[in-house]
């Protein structure tokens, strides 16, 4: 009968008798393990896991100043709006530069923004409306208040307007109904009558520049 050589045993480091391993399972995979009655304990690190804890309070946070920044955008204005029986398309360009009150860490509105305006379109393809004024911004929420001007056509003498737009902005963008209201009283002039009052919906595509992006 062949007899084969029992591997050889290690004992346990702390002297227990009750627990033995063969010496070759002790190397080569870089890992101590513990041997007390007869159960092996996995290594323990708590040092790593307090080390982690502690980097969140050793770096420090941005410092939430809310302190006023610039924020310019630009970007191509849509609208379509109603003018007693007529539909009106307009195509342009809008630019806003606002002085805004943000958070700098999380670079989310906190409060809001003040600044102005300007506004071009080219409407129904045979004249042009510009417009410009003011605007105020709330969280996601915006009013512009200005003046609005459109220049004369065949059928319709130039107007000048008061113009109002709340608006739903998105950093990114805006979407908004806006009200013109002309301050000519309709009266005809050379055979031409002066642009109704408006209402229209608006959607802008913006691109912002400012520090806080």
């Amino acid at each position: 009968m062949l007899r084969f050589p029992a591997p050889a045993l290690a004992q346990d480091p702390t002297g227990s008798k009750n627990a033995q391993v063969p010496a070759h399972s002790r190397a080569g995979h870089g890992q101590c393990l513990e041997w007390s009655q007869g159960a092996v304990k996995a290594p323990a690190y708590p040092g790593a896991m307090n080390a982690l804890a502690l980097l969140t309070l050793i770096v420090p946070a941005t410092p939430e100043d809310g302190s006023p920044q610039p924020w310019f955008t630009v970007g191509p204005l849509l609208s379509v709006s109603r003018r007693q029986e007529d539909t009106a398309w307009g195509v342009g360009l809008e630019s806003t530069l606002n002085v805004a009150m943000h958070n700098n860490s999380s670079q989310s509105f906190k409060s809001g923004a003040v600044g102005v305006f300007g506004q071009a379109q080219w409407m129904d393809g045979d004249h042009a409306r510009l417009c410009g004024g003011v605007q105020g911004t709330f969280l996601f929420l915006g009013l512009e208040a200005g003046v609005a001007h459109e220049t004369g056509t065949a059928v319709h003498q130039a107007t000048t307007s008061l113009h109002l737009a709340p608006f739903l902005s998105f950093v990114y963008g805006s979407v908004g109904v806006r009200f013109s209201v002309p301050f000519e009283d309709g009266g005809q002039r050379m055979g031409r009558i002066p642009y109704g009052r408006e209402v229209g919906l608006t959607l802008t595509l913006k691109k912002p520049f400012s520090p806080m992006l």
